[in-house]
């Protein structure tokens, strides 16, 4: 018995050596096809596991936390006269009152984050960071830090401040940074802790975090003050710690009960209302559309990219199949010898599909080593925002999930042929009755056009995208963005000193105008609740969107006024603020005459053109703009510090460099402490539509390979199709035929294809871009008057098809005719 059962294990071992022995003498036979099929497989596989690592990154946000499912956002929603506003932030006191007064909070985490860059210095080094942020000590029991150095403990007993390793190397190389001393805005600070960088798919990014008990951020001890700070300074992040299994529909009951026992007080004879609601943290990045929020993630990219892996892997598949299939009449008598001698079609397809798997496996590895090569030698990593760590291949799921895959695409790859060849009646393949693939020419057909489809349709989409984004940059947005310079103004010390710097700066002829602001404009954030008058005299409050300017600020950026006169023009009648609004905010209330009418302590004085004050994702709403104060009096001493406002610089353009030097002297010689910061208007405004930027590159890349891909199963498919008409090309060749006619008759069929499949595939392309990308944009190209953008991908794919099927046939059709008619 034994000896038998180790007979059968000889037996199956010597079939498999026996197997592949033959599946890779096929191979080298037909060198072209097993090039083809693992050039294609490879490129494949590779695409679709920097999409694959790509897509687990980022539908695995903040899922690194072992307690996520624990941690909530609370977002704080005001109701102002039936306008509700949802906002990310809350006060610094919401938190601890919440589980102060309520058993279901177990405890919470708040982050304050600094919205502009901070200047850290350390001996003789000063660099920026962005995202300086503070929080409380139990940050570290519930978000994970992997410490480098430092003692995890000592966060709960003292002050904490802590770097990232990324800060660490910055300043102090492979040394042990902790006890080491830096500077910040706050003063002086010791290391007492070093963190691994924190993963890309975080929502919260930092390189420095510090404890939050400092002065700046004091409680005070005023039952009053502390109440106001409710509503009125909304700042921190609040994340509560409830149970795991916590219902958040519970936490409306917690929201009533505290609006009725503290925020009816805060917001007694206002016509405010607010509540509050969670949202689960593994969520927020993909699930969140408030307010004063982090960068969040768009669902529509995630879908792009997905569909564009399937598509790569379809287009894979289909050559695969189309070829293998074409391949029929080369193996026919191979299939009929095996039956004859007794192979059932069982092991005929389990022979086929093996060596599908066989190439799956193969292209597997090439693919692999494509992997490595996209991410550390091109920059497709940065293009998809460093979310790749090839650290990640080395995960034992990671490595049984890509063998799984490999399992997978060759079954589905080759279960077609299988069925196809090993259904090849006996006698007719030994007879040479068995024509190459006649059986399957329909699917073979349908398989090209399934290529031409997405081909088409990748190529249409890459195009659309190009305009919109050629739309967004060129279109007109109501200022001038060319040659303004933003300077960023630290302190309000330096605030203090803006007319003198203005003076200095326009002895330079080629400098044509200055002014300040406290936003630039593209990122104009937060909301002001005034009390704003209608048409007909009374007053309702309502939440605005508004921005503080200096004299010349409308000059200076070139927005037209259409109505009254701007800030820098004050009557001595005028009572007030001096405010200026755009005509979208006149809209809104349904002004007839908005010259006087009332906005809080002030006056309407001016109307504006309306201009995109933000990107052009968002449609142009009520704007202010008001007066900057004459001098910073009104800062808290504990906030001069910490304020930061901007230079506008009109430039001539011409030398550029030169004027640029001159500005830095100027700041030099005013604010010593604060290295020259500065941005031009136009790469600040660039920077909105950086995602759009980024997919619109990576689409077209991954089009190129779908297309490429395409291209080779054709080179392929057009080689055995020569082939099988070679006597018929001969022919036709003895009757005069020229070889441009021969040419462009083995092309007509694909031609036909294409154009069939440009019909189908614009459509897709028309509804998908309308539907999802498009309508991310508020201001958006039309497509149907840009509809030659479908005859454009047609042509492209034409072009591309027809110049591959004339490559390989041009050598048939130029061969001497005798010579063909004599193929065997």
């Amino acid at each position: 018995m034994y000896s038998l059962l180790n007979k059968k294990k000889e037996r199956r071992s010597t079939m498999s050596i026996s197997f592949i022995r033959i599946t890779i003498r096929n191979l080298y036979r037909e060198k072209m096809y097993a090039l083809i099929n693992i050039a294609g497989l490879s490129l494949a596989i590779a695409c679709c596991l920097i999409l694959g690592l790509y897509l687990h990154s980022e539908l695995t946000y903040d899922r690194h936390n072992p307690k996520y499912r624990q941690i909530y956002r609370v977002v704080n929603e005001f109701n102002i006269n039936g306008k509700s506003d949802s906002i990310a932030k809350t006060s610094q006191l919401l938190g601890p009152m919440l589980k102060e007064e309520y058993s279901d909070v177990k405890d919470y985490v708040r982050f304050f984050t600094v919205r502009q860059k901070s200047l850290i210095r350390s001996d003789d080094k000063a660099f920026y960071w962005e995202n300086e942020t503070y929080a409380n000590k139990e940050v570290f029991d519930y978000f994970k830090h992997e410490f480098i150095y430092g003692d995890p403990e000592a966060v709960k007993t003292g002050r904490f401040f802590a770097v990232s390793e990324t800060f660490a190397r910055k300043y102090w190389g492979d040394e042990n940074p902790i006890g080491k001393t830096i500077k910040d805005e706050n003063g002086i600070n010791k290391i007492t802790h070093v963190f691994a960088d924190l993963p890309p798919n975080s929502h919260l990014k930092y390189d420095v975090l510090s404890s939050d008990d400092i002065p700046f951020f004091a409680v005070p001890e005023n039952t009053n003050a502390r109440l106001y700070r409710l509503a009125g300074q909304i700042n921190y992040y609040t994340y509560l710690i409830m149970d795991e299994d916590y219902d958040i529909r519970d936490f409306k009951d917690i929201s009533d009960s505290f609006n009725k026992s503290n925020m009816e007080y805060v917001l007694r004879g206002t016509k405010v209302t607010w509540k509050a609601w969670l949202q689960p943290l593994a969520d927020i990045h993909y699930y969140s559309d408030v307010d004063i929020d982090e960068p969040t993630g768009n669902l529509t990219y995630l879908y792009g990219f997905t569909a564009v892996a399937i598509f790569i892997l379809l287009v894979a598949c289909i050559n695969y199949m189309n070829l293998a299939t074409a391949r029929a009449a080369k193996r026919a008598k191979e299939i009929g010898m095996h039956k004859i001698l007794g192979s059932g079609r069982a092991r005929l397809i389990f022979r086929f599909m093996g060596e599908a798997v066989f190439f799956s496996f193969v292209a597997l590895i090439f693919g692999y080593i494509l992997l490595e090569i996209a991410l550390t030698m091109t920059p497709i990593n940065g293009l998809l925002d460093n979310s790749i760590a090839l650290k990640n291949l080395t995960d034992p799921y990671v490595l049984a999930g890509m063998l799984a895959f490999s399992l997978i695409l060759g079954l589905l790859s080759g279960i077609y042929p299988a069925l196809y060849l090993s259904s090849i009646p006996p006698l007719s393949a030994l007879t040479g009755g068995q024509q190459a693939g006649k059986g399957s020419i329909r699917l073979r057909k349908s398989l090209v056009l399934i290529q031409f489809v997405i081909s088409v349709c990748v190529i249409a989409c890459t195009l659309i995208m190009a305009i919109q984004m050629n739309y967004v940059s060129s279109k007109e947005l109501g200022f001038e963005k060319e040659n303004r310079l933003l300077i960023t103004l630290r302190t309000a010390d330096v605030l203090d000193k803006v007319q003198t710097i203005k003076k200095e700066l326009l002895k330079n002829g080629n400098i044509l105008g200055v002014s300040v602001c406290n936003n630039a404009l593209g990122r104009i954030g937060g909301l002001n609740v005034l009390m704003v008058e209608n048409n007909d005299g009374t007053r309702d409050r309502m939440s605005l969107v508004s921005m503080q300017i200096g004299n010349e600020f409308f000059e200076v950026m070139g927005i037209k006024l259409k109505e009254g006169r701007d800030l820098s023009k004050r009557l001595i009648t005028d009572v007030g603020d001096s405010l200026v609004v755009n005509e979208a905010f006149v809209r809104k209330m349904g002004w007839d005459e908005p010259l006087g009418k009332h906005i809080g302590n002030g006056r309407v004085t001016g109307v504006v053109r309306d201009f995109h004050y933000d990107s052009l994702h968002k449609k142009v709403k009520p704007f202010l703009m008001q007066q900057f104060p004459p001098n910073t009096d009104n800062i808290p001493v504990n906030e001069r510090k910490y304020s930061i406002n901007y230079m506008v610089v009109k430039l001539s353009g011409a030398e550029m460099s030169k004027t640029l030097s001159s500005i830095e002297e100027v700041f030099t010689e005013f604010d010593p402490g604060h290295p020259f910061e500065f941005e031009f208007q136009d790469d600040f405004l660039s920077k909105l539509y950086r995602d759009e930027q980024r997919q619109m590159m990576l689409i077209g890349i991954f089009a190129a390979v779908c297309i490429f891909i395409s291209c080779m199963g054709l080179f392929g498919l057009a080689a055995f199709t020569t082939e099988q008409r070679t006597k018929e090309i001969g022919i036709r060749k003895a009757l005069g035929s020229s070889t441009w006619q021969i040419i462009t008759m083995l092309a007509q069929n694909i031609l036909i294809l294409v154009l069939i499949g440009a019909v189908i595939a614009s459509i897709i392309a028309y509804y998908s871009m309308s539907e999802y990308w498009l309508i991310d944009f508020a201001y958006r190209i039309n497509l149907n008057m840009n509809s030659w953008v479908f005859l454009a991908a047609a042509a492209v794919a034409a072009a591309v098809a027809f110049v591959t099927v004339a490559l390989q046939s041009f050598k048939t059709a130029q061969a001497n005719p005798v010579k063909a008619l004599r193929y065997e």
